[in-house]
């Protein structure tokens, strides 16, 4: 694990209904003094559980698409809300919009996409 960086499971959200049962996040901080305190963090989010209906079509479609395609495509589905930790402890919300994925593969649980953190 680099410096800075952990991992979480958590469960993802939208709306208030549960989409995704186990999601596992990668936090990652770049400590660059150029950066914005909210663009210091990186965030990959890998849907390992049962995934709504709605979800997997997102999924799907985000990659398939590339490039300003895959932009677009993900600038279209709305923001989830990744609740990391133990339900029975205090847990981190992130709220975040996905974006494409970088690298591609036939198993939607092996995908990485990266998670864009929204701030309020």
């Amino acid at each position: 694990m680099a410096a800075g960086e952990r991992y979480a499971w958590g469960q993802a959200y939208r709306n208030g209904s549960l989409i995704c049962d186990r999601a596992h996040v990668t936090l990652t901080r770049d400590d660059q003094p150029s950066a914005a305190p909210h663009q210091r963090r990186t965030i990959i989010a890998r849907f390992d559980g049962r995934l709504h209906p709605t979800l997997r079509a997102e999924l799907t479609q985000l990659t398939h698409c590339q490039g300003t395609a895959g932009r677009r495509a993900a600038e279209r589905i709305e923001p989830i809300v990744l609740l990391l930790g133990d339900p029975h402890h205090e847990r981190e919300r992130i709220v975040g919009q996905l974006l494409p994925p970088r690298t591609h593969s036939n198993d939607l649980r092996e995908i990485e996409f990266r998670v864009r953190e929204l701030r309020p």
